[in-house]
Protein backbone atom coordinates (compact mmCIF):
# COMPACT_ATOMS: atom_id res chain seq x y z
CA UNK A 1 0.00 0.00 0.00
CA UNK A 2 1.18 3.52 -0.95
CA UNK A 3 1.20 6.05 0.79
CA UNK A 4 -0.21 9.60 -0.51
CA UNK A 5 1.64 12.15 -0.82
CA UNK A 6 1.31 15.64 1.15
CA UNK A 7 -0.93 18.25 -0.33
CA UNK A 8 0.89 20.78 -1.97
CA UNK A 9 0.64 24.25 0.11
CA UNK A 10 -1.62 25.97 -1.83
CA UNK A 11 -1.29 30.31 -2.43
CA UNK A 12 -3.18 32.73 -4.17
CA UNK A 13 -2.07 35.43 -5.86
CA UNK A 14 -4.17 38.66 -6.31
CA UNK A 15 -2.98 40.85 -9.10
CA UNK A 16 -5.12 42.64 -11.62
CA UNK A 17 -2.89 41.83 -14.58
CA UNK A 18 -3.67 38.96 -16.07
CA UNK A 19 -0.06 37.91 -17.15
CA UNK A 20 1.89 38.80 -13.66
CA UNK A 21 -1.01 36.58 -12.06
CA UNK A 22 -0.02 33.63 -15.03
CA UNK A 23 3.74 34.38 -14.52
CA UNK A 24 3.49 34.10 -10.87
CA UNK A 25 1.51 30.88 -11.50
CA UNK A 26 4.05 29.28 -13.29
CA UNK A 27 6.89 30.13 -11.02
CA UNK A 28 4.97 28.87 -7.96
CA UNK A 29 3.56 25.73 -10.00
CA UNK A 30 7.33 25.09 -11.26
CA UNK A 31 8.28 25.01 -7.28
CA UNK A 32 5.79 22.25 -6.37
CA UNK A 33 3.14 24.69 -4.96
CA UNK A 34 -0.58 24.98 -5.90
CA UNK A 35 -1.84 28.38 -7.10
CA UNK A 36 -5.29 30.30 -6.49
CA UNK A 37 -5.56 33.46 -8.56
CA UNK A 38 -8.04 36.17 -8.07
CA UNK A 39 -7.99 39.34 -9.99
CA UNK A 40 -8.49 42.08 -7.08
CA UNK A 41 -8.96 41.91 -3.34
CA UNK A 42 -12.79 41.36 -3.30
CA UNK A 43 -14.15 38.21 -0.99
CA UNK A 44 -10.41 37.46 0.22
CA UNK A 45 -11.32 36.03 3.59
CA UNK A 46 -13.68 33.54 1.97
CA UNK A 47 -11.56 32.75 -0.92
CA UNK A 48 -8.28 32.28 2.02
CA UNK A 49 -10.64 30.11 4.27
CA UNK A 50 -12.87 28.02 1.68
CA UNK A 51 -9.39 27.09 -0.97
CA UNK A 52 -7.10 26.39 2.88
CA UNK A 53 -4.44 29.28 1.44
CA UNK A 54 -1.22 28.96 3.11
CA UNK A 55 0.38 32.50 2.01
CA UNK A 56 -1.35 35.26 -0.11
CA UNK A 57 1.11 37.12 -2.63
CA UNK A 58 -0.97 40.17 -3.33
CA UNK A 59 -0.40 43.46 -5.54
CA UNK A 60 -0.83 46.73 -3.89
CA UNK A 61 -2.88 49.26 -5.79
CA UNK A 62 -5.84 47.22 -8.16
CA UNK A 63 -8.84 48.35 -9.06
CA UNK A 64 -12.26 47.60 -6.77
CA UNK A 65 -10.18 46.47 -3.51
CA UNK A 66 -6.94 47.41 -3.30
CA UNK A 67 -3.89 45.67 -1.68
CA UNK A 68 -3.77 47.61 1.47
CA UNK A 69 -7.38 46.89 2.37
CA UNK A 70 -6.89 43.46 1.45
CA UNK A 71 -3.67 43.42 3.71
CA UNK A 72 -5.61 44.71 7.06
CA UNK A 73 -8.67 42.73 6.20
CA UNK A 74 -6.64 39.46 6.54
CA UNK A 75 -4.64 40.63 9.13
CA UNK A 76 -7.78 40.92 10.86
CA UNK A 77 -9.46 37.77 9.78
CA UNK A 78 -6.67 35.66 9.46
CA UNK A 79 -3.90 36.80 11.67
CA UNK A 80 -1.62 33.26 10.90
CA UNK A 81 -1.92 33.58 7.35
CA UNK A 82 1.13 35.18 5.54
CA UNK A 83 1.25 37.67 2.75
CA UNK A 84 3.76 38.62 0.48
CA UNK A 85 3.12 42.19 -1.08
CA UNK A 86 3.92 43.06 -4.66
CA UNK A 87 4.26 46.28 -6.70
CA UNK A 88 5.24 48.84 -9.38
CA UNK A 89 4.68 51.68 -7.84
CA UNK A 90 7.35 52.40 -5.34
CA UNK A 91 8.94 51.82 -1.86
CA UNK A 92 6.94 53.64 0.00
CA UNK A 93 3.75 51.35 -1.00
CA UNK A 94 6.28 48.22 0.16
CA UNK A 95 6.79 49.95 3.20
CA UNK A 96 3.01 50.82 3.71
CA UNK A 97 2.44 47.50 2.99
CA UNK A 98 4.89 45.90 5.71
CA UNK A 99 3.37 48.10 7.99
CA UNK A 100 0.05 46.85 7.76
CA UNK A 101 1.49 43.34 8.22
CA UNK A 102 2.95 41.79 5.29
CA UNK A 103 5.88 39.73 6.01
CA UNK A 104 7.83 40.72 2.59
CA UNK A 105 7.60 43.06 -0.42
CA UNK A 106 9.03 43.03 -3.84
CA UNK A 107 9.43 45.68 -6.42
CA UNK A 108 8.23 44.57 -9.56
CA UNK A 109 9.94 43.24 -11.51
CA UNK A 110 11.84 40.92 -8.95
CA UNK A 111 13.91 37.76 -9.81
CA UNK A 112 12.29 35.20 -10.08
CA UNK A 113 14.46 32.87 -7.79
CA UNK A 114 14.89 35.37 -4.87
CA UNK A 115 10.73 35.24 -4.60
CA UNK A 116 10.57 31.54 -4.89
CA UNK A 117 13.05 31.04 -2.59
CA UNK A 118 11.40 33.84 -0.10
CA UNK A 119 7.74 31.67 -0.47
CA UNK A 120 9.62 28.71 0.49
CA UNK A 121 11.51 30.45 3.92
CA UNK A 122 7.62 31.92 4.83
CA UNK A 123 5.92 28.67 4.33
CA UNK A 124 9.07 26.72 6.51
CA UNK A 125 7.75 28.95 9.16
CA UNK A 126 10.33 31.12 11.10
CA UNK A 127 11.97 28.01 12.75
CA UNK A 128 13.65 28.13 9.15
CA UNK A 129 14.91 31.95 9.47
Amino acid sequence: MTENPPPKPRILVVDDEPAVRQSLRWQLEGAGYAVVEAPDGRGIVALVTRERIALVVTDILMPNREGMETIAELRRACPTVPIIAISARGQQYLDAACGLGACHAFAKPFESAVFVQTVAQVLAGPQAA
